[in-house]
């Protein structure tokens, strides 16, 4: 018999890594951990806008739990997104719910609200809550039960060599053009005033966004460039060189690229989005300069000019605040609250 069943959405390549981290840390906290992921089939046809999207997914995640039930017979369940949740019912064992936000914060709306009714009803019924930031916590609905914060492990890099220099790189991140703001961040960068200074746009396909662009009359700035979706070495190792990472997303359900960016050493400007997103709550107790105050390009190239002109005294205080402000994130935490919390309330010991 295995103590736990962990049902993977896995539905884009950032659920599938954070579920795979999600069992490691499982394991390492002292369970015995099999998983299963879904599969959409034929139904994947239905799937053109939420909450259809929603109701197919939660049939596709209540097949593999069946499946999953049968094979490894676990004594409880952890059910990656509230999506995955919505349609098992109330099983035979204890369950708890990893998320990154409730789908009464990520899907508003009337259309959304049997979704919203579901979701309710399930995190009630579960035993435990892993919710991934404070965020989240905060827009659990009432009646939820209990909740201990266990977001992706943000693992503490390497120490940087000393007297390693900044370059003027500005790095983004945007493999959704849309949701990451790439129209913003090409309208930012045309208004800043950073001469000799460099923008980087990672993880998506220079072809997809240049053609996302002309779809608005658009071109990409002097300045600016697209290197595609590096590997995640190749971008930890930008990270740890890039004096800024800016994030004009519209919505940061988490986020962890921001995060990292901050863990090594790279000053955060940040567009306010919506969502839980850890890390904008993060950048405004860092560096309240260095947050806009608004979506317009000319507030938020202001920011990006204030994190340029900042001085290496105030950018070596920044970076020690941002490490400690990362220890809740930590792998090690995250595996202690595991041990001593979740693990407990699911198997009872």
């Amino acid at each position: 018999m295995t103590d736990l069943l962990v049902v993977s959405l896995g539905t884009t390549r950032g659920l599938r890594l954070a579920d795979a981290e999600l069992v490691d840390m499982l394991r390492e906290a002292g369970a015995t951990v099999a998983a299963v992921g879904t599969r959409i089939g034929l139904t994947n046809a239905l799937r053109r806008a939420y909450p259809v999207n929603d109701v197919v997914e939660a049939l596709a995640a209540r097949r593999a739990l069946a499946a999953g039930m049968r094979r490894f017979e676990p004594s409880a369940l952890v059910l990656s997104t509230t999506t995955a949740a919505l349609l098992i019912g109330d099983p035979d064992v204890p369950f708890a719910v990893w998320f990154d936000s409730p789908a009464r914060l990520n899907r508003p709306g009337l259309a959304s609200g049997p979704l919203h009714v579901l979701e309710r009803r399930q995190l009630a019924r579960a035993r435990v809550l892993m919710p991934h930031s404070p965020g989240a916590v905060a827009a659990l609905p009432v009646g939820a039960a209990p909740t201990v914060m266990i977001s992706p492990p943000v693992p503490a890099p390497a120490p940087a060599p000393a007297g390693g220099a900044r370059e003027p790189v500005v790095l983004a991140y945007a493999p959704d053009p849309k949701a990451k703001g790439l129209e913003l961040l090409c309208a930012v960068w045309a208004q800043a005033a950073l001469p000799g200074a460099r923008l980087v746009i990672a993880g998506i396909p220079r072809v997809r966004a240049l053609e996302f662009l002309a779809r608005r009359g658009l071109r990409l700035p002097p300045g600016a460039e697209l290197v595609g979706m590096l590997p995640q070495p190749l971008f930890h190792d930008l990270l740890s060189r890039a004096r800024v990472f800016v994030s004009a997303a519209e919505w940061e359900d988490f986020g962890v690229a921001p995060l990292e960016a901050i863990d090594r050493g790279a000053a955060l400007v940040c567009a306010p989005g919506g969502g839980p997103f850890p890390a904008l709550a993060i950048a405004r107790s860092l560096a309240p300069d260095f947050v806009a105050a608004d979506r317009d390009p000319a507030t938020v190239a202001r920011a990006l000019e204030a994190a340029f002109a900042a001085d290496d005294a105030q950018l070596a205080a920044y970076r020690a605040a941002a490490r400690a402000a990362l220890e809740p994130f930590r792998p090690q935490r995250l595996v202690a609250r595991l041990q001593e919390e979740v693990l407990p309330a699911l198997l009872g010991r």
